[in-house]
């Protein structure tokens, strides 16, 4: 069973009230012992007194020959009551003193109250703000030191606890997404192994019918099952290398390149297809990989060829800035629908019936790896643009671009 601790406010209040009442005691029983002292001083000199008066009241009846002892007597008197100034004077600056004491003594222990009572405050604060800001960076191993005389101490333990209740969610919240991530693949990938061989067993069966009939078509009709069977089975090739690729994707080999003489070389072979390449003045180098960023640009040309129809108007095209340079494929072709353009980088995601889903996913991968970002509009039935956005590069710095 925990133990229960007052709350700050109660053990603060206790510890001055304690305080307080020691410094009364310790002032209480000063005073009376120096005033018991003062008053036994003062009854002896008035006693003292009494006698002095007692002489000058008798002095007329007193002889001549006994002046003298009267007027010691009247000294005696005045020397008294100097005395008793004296000690008056005394017993004040012992007073004030022994204020001045408690007084310091007070204020520092406040002080001390205060200094310990910021500390159990801002530096629990001041853990909990730099293990909030290690969660929001994606630590969510981050525990934060308990101190049971904290008054944020159970909220440092509720941190605690929801720290790990966050890694563990977190952790079967992964475990779902690669469970839904493999069922979807293996959906997938049924379904497009099962399109290529549904017109293999049709065209095998046609076969088999013309050879059990006995038809003298059979050299025609297996002529068209080979080249049936070919068709699919590059199909099912280009299929099982699309997912080997989006599974192994190779680190890039970042390099200086610059994007004008590199688009050129790309789209050579897209000329007459209707695809031109628009470049504006200014620097255009950024650290790429040329074999994956060749990747993405055909990739998009291909889809922009593919969403054209018969009379394709493709452009791609370089914008340079000061901190970014932004590559850009559009077309005019049907465009996408807004409900659909959240989707179209998500694997296996695709509009086309022999499409696999892969092509912008792998398109996203590599751009990312390369310290950039991809950004499509589109308006349906007036075209779409691609925007990858690379951070520029110093040719000085990095050396010669090819």
């Amino acid at each position: 069973m925990r133990k229960l601790i007052p709350s700050f406010r109660i053990q603060i209040l206790i510890l001055v009230l304690f305080l307080m009442v020691n410094a009364v005691l310790f002032f209480r029983n000063y005073f009376l012992d120096n005033l018991t002292s003062f008053n036994a001083g003062i009854d002896a000199l008035e006693i003292e007194s009494k006698i002095a008066q007692l002489h000058k009241t008798y002095a007329s009846q007193l002889p001549s020959d006994q002046q003298a002892a009267f007027r010691e007597d009247v000294e005696a008197l005045l020397e008294t009551e100097h005395q008793v100034r004296l000690a008056r004077e005394l017993f004040r600056k012992d007073i004030e003193l022994y204020s001045y004491f408690i007084f310091i003594f007070l204020t520092a222990a406040a002080l001390g109250l205060f200094f310990l009572s910021f500390n159990l405050i801002s530096r629990p604060l001041k853990r909990l703000q730099e293990a909030a800001g290690e969660l929001a960076r994606g630590n969510w191993t981050i525990q934060v030191r308990e101190n049971r005389f904290s008054p944020l101490n159970d909220l440092i333990v509720s941190f605690n606890q929801m720290v790990t209740e966050l890694e563990e969610s977190r952790r079967k919240l992964v475990q779902v997404e690669k469970e839904m991530a493999w069922r979807d693949m293996a959906r997938v990938m049924a379904h497009e192994i099962k399109n290529p061989l549904t017109p293999i067993r049709l065209s095998l069966d046609r076969l088999e019918a013309k050879v059990h009939a006995g038809s003298d078509q059979i050299q025609e009709v297996l002529e068209a099952v080979v080249r049936v069977i070919r068709e699919e089975v590059t199909n099912l090739q280009t299929l099982a290398g699309e997912f080997s690729q989006f599974a192994r994707l190779p680190e890039a080999q970042l390099r200086p390149l610059k994007l004008g003489p590199f688009l050129e070389d790309i789209l050579q072979p897209y000329r007459e297809c209707g695809v031109t390449l628009a470049l504006e003045p200014g620097p255009d180098a950024i650290m790429g990989d040329r074999v994956q960023l060749k990747q993405v640009v055909v990739n998009l040309v291909q889809n922009a060829l593919q969403a054209s129809g018969e009379s394709p108007e493709i452009q791609v095209g370089v914008t340079s800035g000061k901190e970014e340079i932004v590559l850009w494929v559009s077309d005019r072709g049907k465009g996408i629908e807004p409900d659909q353009l959240e989707k179209i980088f998500e694997p296996y995601y695709t509009r086309r019936e022999k499409g696999t889903g892969l092509g912008l996913a792998i398109v996203k991968r590599i751009v990312e790896n390369h310290g950039g970002t991809i950004h499509v509009t589109s308006q349906t039935g007036k075209g779409t643009r691609f925007e990858l956005r690379f951070p520029t590069t110093d040719m000085s710095a990095e050396g010669k671009a090819p």
